[in-house]
C-alpha cells in the first residue's frame, strides 16, 4: 500500500485530526491518535508509531494500511485491543497559540497540563494527570502500562524498543511471544549507573532511540546526555554530554561536549550517530571510530522561517526528529517552524520538503512543500525512500511518497 503513493505528494496515513484512541483493526486514516510523537519503520516496511498521549505503540501494516496496537493498554476508558499480528522476523519560540508553550491553568475545563523539556504540553481531559502508569512487565505488551512513550525502534530481528519517557525506562517487546519487559532504568529521575547493569541505572526522560546490532542508543533528554546500552552485556554507558546544558563547541570528544535537550537520534550507513541537539539548534555528529563530535548543520541562531526568503538558511528552530536517507542526506523536523527540511550533506545545502511555515492542517494530495504541518516531531524514511512524519498537533501521521 505504501508504494501506491505518488512521488512528492503528501497525504495522511493515520489519524482523523481529532485527538482520541480508536480504530484498532481498521484503516489507519480512520483511527484517532493523540499527539503522536515519533515514528519508525521496521525491516519489512511496517510503520510503528509512538502514540504518546494515548500511552501506546501502534503499527500500520505496510501491505494493508491497517492499524493495530502492539504495546500499551491505552486510555482506561477504552476496551483492550486484541493481540496484534505476529512481528516480522526481519527500525521556542513563543508565539500566540503555541501549544508547546506554557499556558495558564484553566481548572474550569477539568484538564491537567505538564510540559516536558521539549516544551510539549500534554492535556489530560477530565481525568487528571496519570503519573502512576508503570505495570505489566513479563506479561502481554498490550496489557502493559506505558507513560507517554516518545520513541520506538525496531532491530533486524523484530524486537521493539520503547522509550517509556515518563516511566524513565527503556522497555522491549519480544516479537515472538509479544511479552514486554524493562531493559534499562529503575524509574528514578536522575543520572547514575554508567559502567554497570542498565537495570540498575537511572534515566531522566529518555525520548529518542536508535538501534544497530547490539548497540541501542538512548537520548537521555533531561540528563543532557546520550547513553549506549550494550544489548549483549546489559551494560550502559554515556557516550556524549557532560550533563551541563548548553553549547561549548565542537571538535572535541563527545563526552566533553555540552548538549541541550537532545531529542532525536539516527545512524548513517557507516554507523556514525547523529543527534538533534534541540535547544542548541544544531544537528551534531558523533564519529563512530574517534568519538569526536561536530556540528553538521545549524548554528544556534534564532530562526523564523519566511517562505521564499530564507528557505536555504542553515539555522534551525527546535529541531527534533532526524533521519538519514539512502543517499546520506538528513531529514530534520524544524518543529517551531512547522517544517520538514532536508540537509544535503555533500552539497551542504538546505531545502524545505514539507510545510509552508504555518501551524495548521492542509495540503493533502498536493506537493508536500505547499502543505501545512503543526509542530511535527518525529520523522522516518523507509528502504524505498518513502517518508513518514509525526504531525504531532495535527494528531496525524503524514506520508510523502518517494
Amino acid at each position: 500500500m505504501f508504494g501506491d503513493w505518488q512521488s512528492g505528494v503528501i497525504g495522511t496515513l493515520a489519524g482523523t485530526g481529532e485527538p482520541g484512541y480508536s480504530g484498532h483493526g481498521g484503516p489507519g486514516w480512520k483511527a484517532a491518535l493523540n499527539e503522536p510523537k515519533n515514528v519508525c519503520f521496521d525491516a519489512v516496511g511496517n510503520l510503528l508509531i509512538a502514540d504518546s498521549e494515548n500511552h501506546v505503540i501502534r503499527r500500520i501494516l505496510q501491505a494493508t494500511g491497517v492499524i493495530e496496537t502492539v504495546a500499551g493498554r491505552g486510555p482506561s476508558s477504552q476496551s483492550q485491543p486484541s493481540a496484534p499480528t505476529p512481528f516480522p522476523t526481519q527500525q521556542t519560540r513563543e508565539e500566540e497559540g503555541d501549544p508547546l508553550a506554557d499556558v495558564d491553568d484553566a481548572p474550569e475545563k477539568a484538564y491537567s497540563q505538564t510540559p516536558d523539556l521539549s516544551g510539549t504540553v500534554r492535556y489530560v481531559i477530565g481525568q487528571g494527570l496519570q503519573r502512576d502508569r508503570f505495570a505489566g512487565d513479563e506479561g502481554p505488551a498490550t496489557k502493559a502500562m506505558l507513560n507517554f512513550p516518545s520513541a520506538v525502534a525496531v532491530n533486524a530481528e523484530g524486537d521493539i524498543f520503547i522509550a517509556d519517557t515518563f516511566n524513565h525506562r527503556i522497555r522491549k517487546v519480544n516479537p515472538t511471544s509479544g511479552t514486554i519487559h524493562t531493559i534499562a532504568g529503575t524509574g528514578h529521575t536522575k543520572w547514575s549507573g554508567d559502567g554497570g547493569p542498565a537495570l540498575e541505572a537511572t534515566f531522566n526522560e529518555p525520548v529518542a532511540l536508535a538501534v544497530e546490532g547490539t548497540r541501542l542508543y538512548i537520548a537521555d533528554q533531561s540528563n543532557n546526555r546520550i547513553r549506549l546500552l550494550d544489548l549483549e552485556t546489559g551494560v550502559v554507558s554515556t557516550i556524549a554530554g557532560t550533563g551541563e546544558t548548553g553549547y561549548n563547541g565542537d571538535g572535541m570528544p563527545a563526552l566533553e561536549a555540552s548538549l541541550a535537550g537532545p531529542s532525536g537520534l539516527t545512524l548513517d550507513q557507516e554507523g556514525h550517530l547523529y543527534v538533534a541537539d534541540t535547544f542548541n539548534g544544531r544537528i551534531r555528529k558523533i564519529d563512530r571510530q574517534t568519538g569526536m563530535i561536530s556540528s553538521i548543520v545549524g548554528d544556534g541562531s534564532e530562526f523564523r522561517y519566511e517562505r521564499g526568503v530564507n528557505d536555504a538558511s542553515i539555522a534551525l528552530s527546535r529541531p527534533y526528529g532526524i533521519a538519514v536517507t539512502a543517499t546520506g542526506g538528513i531529514l530534520i523536523t524544524d518543529s517551531d517552524n512547522h517544517l520538514l527540511r532536508y540537509w544535503d550533506v555533500e552539497k551542504k545545502s538546505m531545502s524545505v520538503l514539507a510545510g509552508n511555515g504555518q501551524a495548521a492542517f492542509g495540503g493533502d494530495g498536493a506537493a508536500a512543500d505547499t502543505s501545512n504541518l503543526n509542530y511535527p516531531f518525529g520523522v522516518a524514511v523507509d528502504a524505498w525512500g518513502n517518508i513518514a512524519i509525526a504531525d504531532t498537533f495535527n494528531h496525524r501521521i503524514r506520508f510523502i511518497g518517494h
